[in-house]
């Protein structure tokens, strides 16, 4: 894997394409102890409800995959399944730009929460998420094999973000990331 000094200047949000799935594939096989599977990722693109993005950065040849994000819009609900940024990019606000996009993308549809779960251990990612928000509302004995790791079950009322005037910081936010919106 590449290692980064100097922090990213500019990348943009896209929804994924087909040919991103390697670069997705390889950045979850580093991040996740049970990583999902090219096919996991390929169904996902098929499913009417669920969103697969990435953020791109410029490299030498082009553009690269730094990261992604795969959630579902299900009734009132955004339910968020897997993030991950590659580990050259991390702490350099991939991951977060990602979620804000995300969170937003639910507030444009008038969800009334998102929800997501995440291992006991990722104290990193647990931070990210009470940063924009979430609430610790319950947890998944031995969720996740191989060791049975509790899952802590997070979620986010949108009402709630809304009367802060959160969501308006997170639009503006969003609007300084280039992204390409369906």
């Amino acid at each position: 894997m590449t290692k980064r000094t100097e922090a990213v200047e500019a990348f943009r949000i896209t929804e994924v394409l087909s040919s991103d799935i390697p670069d997705v594939l390889a950045i979850e096989q580093h991040s996740n102890p049970e990583p999902w599977t090219q096919e996991s990722f390929l169904e996902e693109l098929l499913r009417p409800h669920s969103h697969l993005l990435v953020a791109r950065v410029p490299a030498e040849f082009g553009e690269m995959v730094a990261g992604y994000i795969c959630f579902w819009l299900v009734a009132d609900e955004v339910q968020i399944l897997n993030i991950a940024v590659h580990q050259a990019y991390r702490r350099q606000g991939i991951g977060r730009a990602l979620l804000i996009h995300c969170l937003n993308f639910g507030f444009e549809k008038k969800t009334r929460k998102a929800i997501l779960e995440v291992r006991s251990s990722n104290l990193t990612a647990q931070h990210l998420y009470r940063n924009l928000g979430f609430l610790v509302v319950g947890q998944r004995p031995d969720y996740y094999g191989g060791g049975g790791e509790h899952a802590v079950l997070m979620e986010l009322s949108m009402a709630t973000q809304r009367a802060s005037g959160r969501h308006e910081r997170w639009s503006k936010f969003d609007q300084f990331v280039a992204t390409d919106r369906s």
